[in-house]
């Protein structure tokens, strides 16, 4: 195989370059940072790709180091030979594997090639990417190699067996495993044989503990039975002395206030002992108590106020004392130099005349914000305001219409009323009196009179009757009707008028939800009506336009008075200035005299509060330090807790010397009574008192308690230790099968352990088969190279040897060892000629590339020649493209 061109498009920092390669050695000479290693890679991805790991912690890949920075296109091709026909790889390299491309032409057809596959190093060179780089390939400073599946399976023409190969480091890898698995010794991790034992171990131990748990279940027995026995006999006791208690208590009722007085006077002495010691040097009066407390109430007074002034003054900033260590300017300095400040601002003012005032300015911002989504027009503001003074007369109108509404229903309800009350009316009335008239005159004149006036009266009154009684009928149909069309005439105007209010409740919708559209445009303040918002809109708008206005016209004109400016602001500045150097300030080049002012001002103040403050301090510490004298003065005269605060310890004393004065007196009178009692009773104290036999009976109760307890507690252990005799018992079949088990276990790790054995030894025999070309390529290189007409380094060619991980082995002296015992220009001298070894038993037939990265970088000169000329040699029969950096190692 040969390489015949190259073209790199962006590969790294190499833009746009292409490069013919010769039949035999090529050498590339260029500086460093030219890009050396870089072509290396791009011909090797050519073949095999860029590596892609989309783990971000992974060390930096060889994508991530050689795609261009400016994210322009990564790739290029490349041209070779193979069995007499030219191909061309083209490439592309993106972010991710996803993203590259590949593409491979018949370089004298033009057309697209199926000859190969991406994968196209591996189909070319029967090795992976690792194997590539550690035969073929090599780069800077990685001289030596390493044996790896793919190798192993190429060097024992085993290609196509290669993912056996690859399987066997697998399947070795599983097998010890699995052995690990029963022998590993980690107390953490153990392993199933490991851990099997340590179970038998462990079992054994705690079988060994069932004579000694069977040796206490006994003790234990006995010494419950010994505690029971007690039990029994305080039991006994106790029921003894409660009856003993009972005969006493009745003595005691006569002796029981005596001995009260007794124990009262006892207590009473001891406590104003106590007292006489504490006042040993005297009772205080009240005056002196009085005196005392309201100095420590002063004290206290004086304390808070020294600590609220002085947590004051810490919370404050540090006043800045520099300025004013001469003098404080008084206000009257501060008043004259804030005029001469203002009057700067309007000379300032007038000479930026063409700008607007900052509140001119901060309005016109302000109403750019709400002019923000619209600028209305006048005509779409005639039309809002047209439409909120219509809906203010809608609101108008269903006001109207609402108190119509209940005017209309109060007539309804009070009509209803009046046609209850009204159903005999003065009609119904009159005409029932007359109804009763004329049935009263046609029984009258029947019954005395006879002839035919009381006849014709009669009939005349039974007519007038009828006739009264149809008036009353037809009077009550009528008024009836007259109520119903009341009524109803009632009930139509109410339902117009709710129509009516519908519908204009309706229209104020629609107009409502228009204008309420249009104010969403603006940030608002809801008034109560939206006619206000409407009129705060326009208002604004006017004011927007004036303020534009205002603006284009302030720009068109510019007055100034630079000189009085300058001359004001010298007089001001060489005033203040000597301050504002204290602040590292230079008012002539940074200006804000204002700003500066106001700080003075306020640092002056607070200096002076600063002052008045610890002035203040000195005062109240003064007084404190008076006060405190005074009181501990009197404290010390008295033997006072000295945990207790100064007012708890004066409030004690004054305690103490009225309950001194208290028990002064209680003794008296109890010494009166008792003298008293022992002259009218007879006293024997020679008996033990009902409190002393209920104290023995409180012992003898806390003695049956506990020991209640402890037979509880004994008879739990017991019954635990009864169980545990029981579980130790059963320990011995569970050994037994643990041992069973432990056979089973030594059993498989036995079976796994020479199944190790058995996949390493036919490891060896198989590289044992290519190992022998592999030294004979070694020797052979090196006695090229370090041979008698060579660099004759003093070590014998047969010393050498490389074993089956094709590491580099020395003898010398007897002894074996590594390569790192030499040089390390010997080290890379002895890698390259295993390289070559390596190369010559991979690649037996087809011939392919050579590429060294620049490798000679640890050999002395001597070294390089011969290691050069080996290479020349060997371009004769294989390409080889050498890149180096200097052109002492050409």
């Amino acid at each position: 195989m040969k390489l015949i061109s190259c073209y790199i498009a962006h590969f790294g920092k190499i833009t746009e370059f292409k490069y013919d390669f010769n039949q035999g050695f090529n050498s590339i000479l260029q500086e460093n940072g030219w890009g050396k290693t870089t072509f290396s890679v791009f011909i090797k991805a050519m073949f095999y790709g860029l590596e892609y790991s989309p783990n971000t912690k992974k060390k930096l890949l060889e994508r991530n180091h050689y795609l261009p920075w400016d994210g322009s296109l990564c790739g290029g091709n490349i041209v070779f030979s193979v069995k007499d026909r030219q191909y061309r790889i083209e490439r592309t390299f993106g972010k991710t594997d996803r993203d590259d491309t590949f593409a491979l032409y018949d370089n004298v057809t033009g057309l697209e090639s199926t000859d190969f596959t991406e994968d196209i190093g591996e189909e070319l060179f029967k090795v992976d990417r690792d194997s590539f780089e550690k035969s073929v390939y090599i780069p800077q400073l990685s001289l030596g190699t390493a044996m790896t599946d793919s190798l192993n399976a190429k060097m024992g023409n085993l290609t196509s067996a290669r993912d056996d190969i690859s399987n066997f480091d697998m399947a070795l890898k599983s097998v010890k495993e699995a052995r690990v698995e029963y022998t590993r010794n980690s107390k953490i991790n153990p392993g199933k044989l490991f851990g099997t034992k340590l179970e038998i171990n462990k079992c054994r131990e705690e079988y060994e503990k069932l004579p000694a748990i069977e040796e206490s279940v006994e003790a234990m027995s006995c010494l419950i039975e010994e505690k029971q026995d007690n039990l029994d006999k305080l039991n006994d006791e106790k029921a003894k002395l409660a009856e003993q208690i009972q005969l006493q208590s009745k003595k005691e009722q006569e002796l029981g206030a005596y001995r009260i007085h007794k124990e009262n006077l006892l207590s009473e002495e001891q406590k104003i002992s106590d007292l006489d010691n504490f006042f040993a040097v005297g009772v205080p009066s009240d005056d002196e108590l009085v005196m005392l407390e309201q100095t420590e109430r002063d004290l206290a007074v004086h304390e808070r106020a020294y600590k609220a002034l002085l947590e004051d003054v810490e919370k404050e900033e540090p006043a800045f004392e520099k300025p004013f260590l001469d003098k404080i300017p008084d206000d009257s300095e501060f008043a004259m130099w804030n005029k001469m400040a203002a009057n700067l601002s309007e000379l300032r003012a007038k000479a930026e005349h063409s700008k607007l005032s900052e509140e001119s300015a901060k309005q016109l911002t302000e109403l750019k914000f709400f002019f923000d989504k619209l600028v209305p027009t006048d005509e779409q503001l005639a039309h809002v305001e047209r439409q909120t003074t219509q809906i203010t007369g809608l609101q108008a109108r269903i006001s109207q219409s609402n108190e119509r509404l209940i005017t209309l229903k109060a007539e309804q309800e009070a009509n209803e009323k009046i046609n209850k009350r009204n159903t005999v009316t003065v009609w119904h009335i009159l005409g029932t009196i007359l109804l009763i008239i004329f049935i009263l005159t046609g029984a009258v004149f029947t019954s005395y009179m006879a002839n035919e006036i009381g006849r014709i009266v009669e009939i005349v009154s039974i007519v007038a009757i009828v006739l009264d009684v149809l008036a009353l009928i037809i009077s009550g149909r009528r008024t009836h009707k007259r109520k119903l069309r009341e009524s109803s005439d009632y009930e139509d105007r109410i339902e117009q008028e709710e129509d009516e209010l519908e519908m204009s409740k309706l229209e104020l919708r629609e107009l409502e939800e228009e204008c309420e559209d249009f104010l969403s445009h603006f940030l608002l303040t809801r008034a109560s009506t939206m006619q206000e918002n409407v009129y705060e809109i326009r208002r604004k708008l006017d004011q927007y336009r004036h303020l534009l206005e205002e603006e284009n016209a302030r720009h068109q004109e510019a007055e100034g008075t630079l000189d009085e400016l300058a001359d004001l602001q010298l007089e001001l500045y060489t005033k203040i200035q000597p301050f504002a150097s204290c602040y590292g300030i230079n008012l002539y080049d940074m200006g804000g005299e204002y700003e500066f002012l106001a700080q003075l001002k306020k640092d002056a103040d607070r200096y002076a509060k600063y002052l008045e403050s610890q002035e203040e301090l000195a005062a109240h510490e003064n007084s404190i330090r008076t006060m405190t004298a005074d009181i501990e003065n009197i404290l010390r005269r008295f033997p006072v807790d000295e945990s207790l605060r100064r007012a708890e310890a004066i409030q004690s004393i004054g305690l103490k010397k009225h309950a001194y004065e208290a028990i002064k007196e209680r003794i008296d009178e109890l010494k009166e009574e008792i003298a008293k009692f022992e002259a009218a009773f007879d006293v024997n104290e020679d008996v033990q008192s009902v409190d002393d036999l209920q104290q023995r009976q409180s012992e003898l109760d806390e003695q049956i308690m506990e020991l209640n307890k402890q037979l509880i507690q004994e008879k739990e252990n017991l019954s635990q230790a009864l169980e545990e005799v029981e579980r130790l018992s059963d320990i011995s079949d569970q050994i037994e099968r643990l041992e069973v088990k432990e056979k089973e276990y030594r059993k498989e790790a036995d079976i796994l352990g020479k199944t190790e054995d058995f996949l390493n030894r036919a490891r060896e025999s198989f590289q044992s088969k290519y190992m022998q070309p592999l030294q004979n390529g070694l020797h052979k290189y090196l006695s090229l190279i370090d041979g008698p007409d060579g660099t004759k380094s003093g070590y014998a060619i047969d010393d050498f040897e490389l074993d089956m991980d094709l590491n580099i082995k020395l003898t010398y002296s007897g002894s074996t060892k590594g390569a790192e015992y030499l040089s390390q220009g010997y080290q890379d001298l002895v890698a390259l000629c295993s390289r070559l070894a390596l190369v010559d038993v991979l690649y037996p037939e087809e011939k392919p590339i050579l590429i060294l990265d620049d490798p000679f970088t640890n050999l002395d000169d001597k070294k390089i020649k011969e290691s050069l000329k080996l290479l020349h040699t060997i371009a004769d029969e294989r390409q080889t493209v050498y890149f180096t950096c200097h052109d002492s190692r050409l």
